[in-house]
């Protein structure tokens, strides 16, 4: 370890370089000579980065781990690999580098990305074996794991933002990979667009935290905290609001905001649009559309996780802003029972995993929001490995299925399955154990996480620091009812998640196969090559018919290269709670985050310091997840469906409800997505009928009569030709012979002086004459014509006068010009000060304005 930390400084830690640059290498060698490596050649260079930057990952943790042992504040190893660019700022001029550090939070944030990536990457060289596109699907999950990586090590928010945009691009083309498909196009362009949204958010915070703190990078964010304590004007955006003078000058009246929680929630935008947080959580379900193992990379390892690293990472400005942070806490309490709603009626086994995830995103949001961040950082790792051990399940799944069926929503319809437990046995336990974590029953991983986050739910709240509210009073504080709520709608959610999910359990792996008649040594009369993708493409011969009698082989287990990540991911769900076990007194995740979270943590405050409540309240979550788990082992294994059938046939309604998820994205076609339409569709026929309608058919036609009429005067005959040419000569000689007179005036309506002066030309002569008011000409400078190609006067305010220019040419032709000059009354514009006002400083150095004699001082203080 001492031979690293000289090889490896703190300050010059390139072994941070190794982590990120390995998937790069991999994605750009794949994705550039992946046609010519073949298969095996991108699977080993796939492979080999991703597990390279996994040990490079593990080294650097234990380095860390080792070095944060000697010291009692936050270590952070930091890489710089070259500056980027500097800003200006009224207050700072702060440098921008492409800097990557390393601390306790991205560290284990790193191990996870990796690790899980790696099983991930191994999975997929089985399940995407026989798909044309394997190289390009490689090359594509290297660089999104990439791109994680430079979103967690980033050291300031642009670098974050650049893997933030990064996991973004890579959800668009892994989502949309089978693009052949217009609903696995569509579903790749629904969630890049509505991860724009919360871009935009994340935007304007990076704007407003340069603005307030100074700085962009996590030390000078922390340093510049101070600036967030205050309110600023939101409103009018700018100087005065257009028609506010009709409307109403209530309009125009300014209104403020608390800085810290202007920020926070502009940061909390953006992490909902990655995490999936209500309302923009209807690109994850869609996200199915893409192969199941990038699924379990988006929804386990890598994108969605991405909001409440930000939230982590943000702690000490988010514990700033005690309103923000209660609406984070109740829109992720909301999002959590609204996707477990949907999940408990959905058939298609990706779509129930993907509502879960959205319901466990929003549990991580609860911990978040009450300020509770190592227990919404320790739901991220807990979820990481049962979820993507389900997704994984749930593909080996598909796989099996797609022995006989090869259409896309049959052979992920749990109506089709059944009986899977005898033919899969390393499948099933792996899924098992996945469902009793996320399930919350003890002592799997899924209950320490979530029971902490109840129990801080119900325990905690977020006050900002004691100097903060101490010099900015104006703060709001928690309602009492908000912790009880917020408990109250997590255990909801968690009876719900225990019920969908082993609802999910028994209707896959218990009772009858349904998929089709087996038939030992059955032959497929339309056989072609092994399937290693679970998506139908347009040739295929196998399109499910559900009245068609089917037979086919017994299902068998998936080969060891998709057995092997849920063996050890499901190994992790089971013992990876004890990390943070504070019930047996096992504290080791919150003594390692601790640093991180020093500063955030003296923004909150509890009402059990002592951690009394803690098994009480940990009882009904037990109690919870086991009734959720009775009532599926009732509905389906005791009754065979039946009572939820009866409920569907009593509650029609409801049930049409949540079948169609609460007709959410029915409600944004009709209104957001409308409203765009609509627009499209007028600047559609505005492009149609006035651009090229009017303004381009118009110039053209102009041109084409135009170009008619001309080309009668092409007649070829010369003597035609010589006659034009005779009556241009002379109309231009005509031109050139007649005076023409033209003047340009000079005016100085302050002073009261103008001056007119004429255009020259060649042997003019030049004659001036003016009248005030009705009054005849007089001539300046008598009737005589001369060289004088000037004259001025003055005015008095209010006058008027009138001047005439006589132009005389060498052949006696005369032209003439009259300009009518109108000294205004005042020329101040209205409300501005006498011209003559002066501002002096007194004896003591002080400004001081001095009015003219006779004006009246200003009203109020005049220094």
């Amino acid at each position: 370890m001492h031979t690293l930390q000289v090889v490896f400084p703190d300050t010059d830690f390139t072994l941070l370089a190794v982590i990120l640059g390995l998937p790069l290498i991999g994605a750009f060698i794949n994705g550039v000579f992946g046609k010519r490596l073949g298969r095996q050649g991108v699977t080993l260079m796939a492979l080999s980065a991703v597990g390279g930057a996994f040990i490079a990952a593990v080294t650097a943790f234990f380095m860390l781990r080792t070095a944060q042992g000697h010291e009692e504040h936050a270590v952070r190893f930091s890489w710089t690999a070259w500056e980027w660019l500097s800003l200006s700022t009224p207050n700072a001029r702060p440098t921008l580098s492409v800097k990557f550090s390393l601390d306790a939070l991205n560290s284990t944030m790193s191990l996870i990305v990796t690790g899980v990536g790696f099983l991930i990457h191994l999975y997929s060289s089985k399940y995407m074996e026989e798909d044309p596109g394997y190289y390009r699907f490689f090359a594509y999950l290297n660089l999104f794991i990439f791109s994680m990586l430079v979103l967690i090590l980033g050291d300031s928010l642009p670098i974050l933002f650049v893997g933030w945009e990064g996991v973004g691009l890579c959800s668009y083309l892994l989502i949309g990979f089978w693009f052949h498909e217009d609903a696995n196009a569509a579903a790749g362009k629904k969630a890049f667009i509505a991860n724009r949204i919360g871009d935009f958010g994340l935007l304007c915070a990076m704007g407003l935290l340069l603005s307030y703190t100074g700085a962009l990078d996590w030390a000078g964010i922390d340093a510049g905290a101070a600036g967030l304590a205050g309110k600023t004007q939101i409103w009018p955006l700018g100087n005065d609001v257009p028609l506010a003078h009709y409307l109403g000058d209530w309009l125009s009246q300014p209104r403020y905001a608390d800085r810290s929680t202007l920020v926070a929630l502009f940061l909390f935008l953006g992490c909902a649009g990655k995490s999936a947080q209500f309302p923009l959580y209807v690109w994850l379900p869609d996200a199915m559309a893409g192969p199941t193992p990038v699924s379990a990379l988006i929804h386990a390892a890598t994108m969605v996780t991405a909001g409440v690293y930000l939230m982590c990472r943000m702690s000490g400005v988010f514990v700033m802003a005690p309103t923000a942070m209660l609406v984070i806490a109740l829109v992720g309490a909301f999002t959590a029972l609204l996707a477990a709603t949907i999940a408990l009626v959905q058939n298609d086994i990706k779509k129930v995993l993907a509502y879960s995830t959205v319901s466990q995103l929003g549990y991580m949001f609860i911990g978040t929001g009450v300020g509770a961040f190592t227990a919404g950082f320790f739901h991220v790792m807990t979820h990481a490995f049962f979820k993507a051990c389900l997704f994984l399940g749930a593909g080996s799944v598909i796989h099996a299925m797609h022995a006989r069926i090869h259409d896309t929503d049959a052979s992920q319809d749990m109506r089709n399955m059944g009986g899977m437990k005898a033919f899969m046995p390393l499948t099933h336990w792996t899924f098992l154990i996945s469902c009793i974590a996320i399930a919350g029953i003890p002592p799997l991983a899924g209950f320490w996480s979530k029971d902490e986050i109840l129990y801080m739910a119900y325990t905690q709240g977020v006050t900002a620091p004691d100097s903060v509210r101490a010099a900015y009073p104006e703060l709001a504080q928690w309602p009492a009812w908000a912790g009880k709520a917020i408990y109250g709608m997590g255990l909801l959610g968690a009876v719900m998640t225990a019920f969908y999910m082993f609802r999910l359990y028994f209707r896959i792996f218990h009772g009858e196969f349904k998929g089709w008649k087996i038939v030992k040594n059955w032959v497929d009369p339309h056989a072609h090559d092994a399937h290693g993708d679970d998506h139908h493409d347009e040739h295929d011969h196998h399109a499910f018919d559900p009245e068609e009698p089917r037979e086919g082989p017994t299902p068998h287990e998936s080969p060891w290269q998709m057995t092997t990540p849920l063996v050890i991911l499901a190994g992790l769900a089971a013992v990876a709670g004890f990390l943070n076990a504070p019930l047996l007194h096992m504290h080791a995740l919150e003594h390692w985050l601790e640093p991180v979270f020093k500063l955030a943590s003296t923004g909150v405050k509890s009402i059990d310091p002592d951690h009394h409540m803690m098994l009480t309240l940990a009882v009904p979550g037990v109690l919870v997840g086991v009734a959720g788990v009775g009532l599926a082992w009732f509905f389906y294994i005791s009754k065979g469906g039946e009572p939820a059938a009866q409920l569907a046939e009593k509650a029609p309604g409801v049930h049409r409800f949540l079948m169609n998820k609460w007709w959410v994205d029915e409600f944004y076609e009709e209104t957001f997505i409308g409203a765009v339409d609509a627009l499209a569709e007028f600047f559609t026929w505005a492009d149609k009928w006035i651009v090229d309608g009017i303004v381009a058919r118009l110039t053209a036609g102009i041109v084409q009569v135009t170009g008619t009429v001309l080309r009668y005067a092409q007649t070829g005959r010369v003597q035609a030709y010589a006659a034009a040419m005779v009556a241009g000569t002379a109309c231009l000689g005509w031109f050139m012979l007649t005076p023409h007179a033209s003047a340009k005036p000079f005016e100085n309506h302050r002073t009261g002086s103008y001056r007119v002066e004429a255009a020259p030309g060649l042997g003019y002569s030049y004659r001036w004459s003016s009248k005030q008011g009705e009054g005849d000409f007089q001539y300046d400078g008598g009737e005589e014509f001369g060289t004088q190609r000037t004259t001025s006067f003055n005015l008095d305010r209010g006058a008027a006068r009138t001047v005439r220019l006589e132009v005389q040419d060498a052949f006696g032709h005369h032209s003439s010009w009259e300009y009518e000059v109108t000294r205004p009354k005042d020329d101040r514009p209205p409300g501005s000060a006498p011209a003559n006002m002066v501002i002096q400083q007194d004896a003591q150095g002080r400004p001081h304005i001095v009015m003219p004699p006779g004006h009246p001082a200003p009203q109020g203080d005049t220094q």
